[in-house]
């Protein structure tokens, strides 16, 4: 492994850390609630754990080649032709999610700042800016989520000034959803926690010990859950239960609540730290993307296709109008994420270990 190509054990925790917060942050609040209600933030906290699972299982994966990619050591597992094809596969994905990260973050800015400002501005140069960060290799990317990452304590700061606002009769009593309503929110709650797959990217780009990589993988994971579930919990306290229910944004009409004197709109500093996590998401995802167009077309380095795909992202991302059709998509993204996430990911390490594949033997 190239010097220049690896990355700390520090730098992987922010970099999984920031994919982990993306767009999410805002709504998942509400999705969850629409399935388990004021137990939503229970349900999070569950696919929490879950993710730790799905964490593990990476790990352990991974461990079997730990100077290879999942792009390397798909076909080793698999063969040619079905590595191929999971590889071709998991590019889709991580195209996928990043068109529809850009795409939640051009409707928000329209929706809540820039009413009269074209989409298609904002796509050019956010794209611009990714592909300048993206198109060198690893080490850009997790030095700019390493700088970013002390925004989120501003996050939970923030929050501290409407503790006095909360009703924690809200939450009473707590459990009243039930187990299968607490379980189907945590099934919708997953897709907010996508992120900690590019573990299979980034593990043998990580100077570090096997132990370690685990610990900052799950550390990053479960920070995430915590902050999740309290933006939940914090939610269901400010608002009722009837209200909830036609509050699709809620962390964002939480924030405009709050009052500091000198600032007049909160949510505003609020979106403009918002905007660092969905562009660091979306570089993440379009780097996985591009890295493995570029292996399955056998190129020397990822940067021409960096500039390929990104010149299909600025369409795709544009196609979604309205906040139904985002829902939509975010539901059928959702549904097919449980397929990378975990099941992808147990498959192999399954087919590894029955056909006793490992670096060393490969």
């Amino acid at each position: 492994m190239k010097e220049h190509a690896t990355i700390s054990k520090q730098q992987l925790f922010f970099m999984l850390l920031q994919t982990h917060v993306g767009v999410g942050i805002l709504s998942l609040p509400y999705i969850v609630h629409k399935e388990s209600g004021k137990d939503g933030w229970i349900s999070i906290l569950l696919a929490g754990i879950l993710v730790q699972a799905g964490i593990a299982i990476i790990w352990l994966l991974s461990s079997r080649f730990p100077n290879k990619t999942l792009y390397d050591f798909a076909p080793l597992i698999l063969g040619r032709v079905l590595g191929f094809l999971l590889n071709a596969l998991y590019v889709v994905f991580f195209f996928i999610v990043a068109c529809y990260t850009l795409a939640i973050f051009l409707s928000v800015s329209a929706d809540w700042v820039f009413h009269y400002t074209p989409r298609s501005v904002f796509a050019v140069i956010v794209i611009g800016i990714t592909v300048y960060l993206i198109k060198e290799n690893i080490r850009i990317i997790a030095r700019f989520s390493t700088l970013t990452s002390f925004l989120l304590a501003g996050v939970f700061l923030l929050f501290l000034f409407i503790i006095h606002d909360l009703k924690v009769r809200y939450l009473l009593p707590v459990g009243s959803a039930g187990g299968p309503a607490i379980l189907r929110g945590s099934e919708q709650a997953l897709f907010s926690f996508a992120g900690f797959e590019t573990l299979l990217l980034l593990f043998p780009l990580t100077k570090a010990s096997g132990k370690a990589k685990w610990k900052a993988a799950a550390g990053a994971g479960a920070l995430v859950a915590i902050l999740y579930a309290l933006l939940a919990a914090f939610s269901y306290m400010y608002f009722s239960t009837d209200k909830l229910k036609h509050v699709p944004e809620p962390v964002l009409y939480l924030v405009r609540s709050v009052e500091l004197g000198v600032i007049e709109r909160v949510d505003l500093l609020f979106l403009s730290v918002w905007a660092v996590f969905a562009i660091t998401t979306f570089m993440s995802y379009l780097y996985a993307a591009a890295s493995g167009a570029a292996h399955l077309v056998k190129a020397e380095n990822h940067r021409k296709a960096v500039y390929w795909l990104a010149a299909l992202v600025l369409p795709v991302s544009l196609y979604a109008e309205n906040s139904n059709e985002l829902e939509r998509i975010s539901g059928t993204i959702g549904t097919w994420s449980s397929l990378f996430l975990f099941v992808l990911p147990v498959f192999l390490l399954v087919m590894a270990m029955m056909r006793k594949k490992r670096e060393e033997s490969s």
